[in-house]
């Protein structure tokens, strides 16, 4: 797998003189919301890290009005540390007391602690670093790319405070090449300073389902024979009203089921934000033809996605793409439209579509349903590529960057070399 990323040489630099062992402090708010990208994120790559025995310990830290870290449905739950948050700010408003754990509590309990670097997986990390070698993972810029998604004054204030956070730090990472460039282009931080470092796939997801289980798993959702599956968000950068529009055009005969799979918001929230896609179905007039499973359990997911005769994702904006890159590990022949990372992603294992040309999804849709043979083609490519794509790389990666940052913040002698 092609990385920007250059390792920092061996895990000797993370090593004090008496060797320590290093220790980089970790925000792990988003272990508390598991079912999140970023919370799935922060999981896998503890768990990654722990197989890998580095020679950097991760730490995660979360505050004590946090709620508590959620069993993840993969590995072991993560040993967290518990820092008091001012008795002040318990009584402030939730988005308030996060940016204030953010910008100060957490930082000044990794100093506290001692420790090497700061880690901070999401878009969110502390303007003043209190010294400490920085790192954060930008998953996307979707609200800087998006206007549509900055609802107030004070969203759009919290992505100043937050694009300055970035700026400070001493790395940033992003999950593809398609969202370094906008980190560059829209954050102005210098190209070097900004590692792709892809995610990775659960290759439990490509383990067989027997089929007492998967048909299981369709009594429990009350799924059709045969059906065309969506999961993920209901967010309008998904383009779901697209994709029923282009259900709505086939040919009834044609006979296709589309399952949209996950818990649908509820109408009239923001819905310049969250279209009402229940309504969109029954103005189309496909109450019989489109099916709401509600939320999925992840240890069904492996079955779901095998049930599929195909996984579609329509989204115009993905900073990675983990839901059509799962599906390829499950075997699931994905249709995907060619937009920012998906390309990079999907390689040659996936139809693309370009969701801008009318009635092309509609096209292929008919076809993948028809065409058996183009099917079992994209079956045997999924899993090779999502192969390309493991949490092991992604921690040992990751590893090098806290050593280059850790690096980058020696005091450095008149010759250049650090002494």
């Amino acid at each position: 797998m092609n990385q920007t990323g250059r390792r920092a040489g061996s895990g000797e630099a993370s090593l004090d003189q008496a060797g320590r062992r290093g220790v980089v402090a970790l925000n792990g708010h988003f272990l508390a919301h598991p079912a999140t990208g970023s919370g799935q994120y922060v999981s896998h790559l503890i768990g990654a890290a722990e197989r890998l025995g580095a020679d950097l310990s991760l730490r995660p830290f979360i505050s004590d009005h946090t709620t508590r870290p959620q069993p993840p449905a993969f590995g072991t739950q993560p040993t967290v540390a518990p820092f008091p948050a001012a008795i002040a700010t318990r009584r402030l408003p939730n988005d308030l007391r996060k940016v204030i754990w953010e910008q100060l509590t957490f930082p000044l309990a990794a100093r506290r602690t001692k420790a090497d670097c700061l880690h901070v997986p999401y878009f969110g990390s502390p303007v003043i670093t209190q010294g400490i070698p920085t790192v954060v993972t930008i998953h996307d810029l979707i609200p800087l790319v998006m206007p549509a998604y900055v609802t107030t004054p004070l969203v759009a204030l919290y992505n100043r405070l937050v694009s300055a956070g970035a700026r400070a730090a001493t790395l940033v990472l992003a999950d593809s090449e398609a969202s370094r460039r906008d980190i560059v282009r829209l954050l102005g931080i210098a190209p070097e300073r900004v590692r792709t470092i892809y995610l990775g796939v659960d290759p439990h997801l490509g383990l067989p389902v027997s089929t007492h289980v998967r048909e299981a798993v369709r009594g429990k959702y009350s799924l059709p024979e045969r059906f065309l599956l969506y999961l993920g968000g209901f967010d309008v950068r998904k383009n779901l009203t697209g994709l029923v529009d282009a259900v709505a055009s086939l040919d009834p005969s044609t006979g296709v089921h589309l399952v949209i799979a996950g818990r649908v918001p509820h109408p009239g929230r923001r819905p310049n934000l969250f279209p009402d896609i229940r309504r969109k179905v029954i103005d189309a007039g496909l109450q019989g033809t489109v099916h709401f499973p509600g939320f999925i359990d992840e240890e069904d997911k492996a079955a779901l996605m095998q049930l599929a005769t195909a996984f579609v994702f329509p989204s115009t904006y993905e900073g990675f793409g983990l839901d059509p890159l799962e599906a390829l590990q499950a075997g699931t022949p994905v249709i995907c439209a060619n937009r920012t990372s998906l390309p990079e992603l999907m390689g040659e294992a996936a139809i693309m579509f370009d969701p801008d040309a009318p009635g092309e999804l509609a096209t292929i849709l008919g076809r993948i349903w028809r065409d058996e043979g183009l099917r079992n083609d994209l079956a045997i490519r999924g899993p090779r590529q999502a192969a390309r794509f493991t949490w092991e790389d992604c921690a040992r990666l990751t590893f090098d960057a806290y050593r280059a940052a850790i690096d980058a913040h020696k005091p450095r002698s008149v010759s250049g070399r650090a002494p």
